[in-house]
Order: C-alpha cells, then sequence, then structure tokens
C-alpha cells in the first residue's frame, strides 16, 4: 500500500487525484433537470456509497461508470448487496467548479465535450 500512496501522490501534496479540494455549498444540490451536481470524481463515488437501496435499505455497490460527458453528464450503476436491486445516480459534469477541477488536473490535456451552458442547482 505505501507503493499506491507514492504512485498516486502529486506534486501539490495531495494523495488522491480524484478528490477536489476547492468543493462549494453547491456538492450533491439537485440541477433544474434533477441531476445532482459533482465537483470531481471521488464525490460521486462517495453518494453513492452514502445512499441506501430505496428497496431494502441495503448497501449499494457501484457496478459501472458510464461516461455521458458529450451531455455533461456522468452516471454510476450501483447494485444492492442484498436485493440485487440496480440503481442509478446521474451527476452533472458540466458545471464550472467540476471543469475548472478537471482542467486543472489534465492540463494542456483537457478539452471540454459538453457544449452547453454550465448547469447549476435550481433555486429553492
Amino acid at each position: 500500500m505505501p507503493f499506491l500512496r507514492w504512485l498516486l501522490r502529486r506534486t501539490d501534496g495531495s494523495t488522491d487525484p480524484t478528490y477536489n479540494p476547492r468543493r462549494t455549498s453547491e456538492l450533491y444540490a439537485k440541477t433544474p433537470e434533477g441531476y445532482i451536481i459533482a465537483q470531481d470524481i471521488a464525490c460521486q463515488y462517495e453518494y453513492a456509497r452514502e445512499q441506501p437501496c430505496s428497496h431494502c435499505g441495503g448497501r449499494l455497490n457501484v457496478v459501472a461508470q458510464l461516461n455521458r460527458a458529450s451531455q455533461g453528464l456522468n452516471e454510476l450503476v450501483c447494485l444492492c448487496h442484498s436485493c440485487h436491486r440496480r440503481t442509478s445516480f446521474i451527476f452533472d459534469i458540466s458545471n464550472e467548479v467540476y471543469q475548472k477541477w478537471l482542467a486543472r488536473n489534465l492540463g494542456k490535456n483537457y478539452t471540454q465535450s459538453y457544449d452547453g451552458p454550465p448547469r447549476k442547482a435550481a433555486q429553492s
């Protein structure tokens, strides 16, 4: 495990390249379309891990990640450990926080694949 930590170490001192230290209060808010606002990759898995199965209350495991970046979305498909029912969570990755984080991480390799305007949290 120490080698893995060393391998994932970054020049800015952080050890998890999937985590955005600049998360905001809009994390997990819903867009008007009902998508969940994600601000990095780690938060999507954190969200899925914290949700109980809507059928039996069991623990969910992510079994697939569907890249829908051209729509500004990412989908996690989960299965329940207990009843084996499938649940999907669709995350908005078009928002400015996510895109700025991605651009910082990818540098010159970054290209925005979603042509639409960034989605924002729905007004309550």
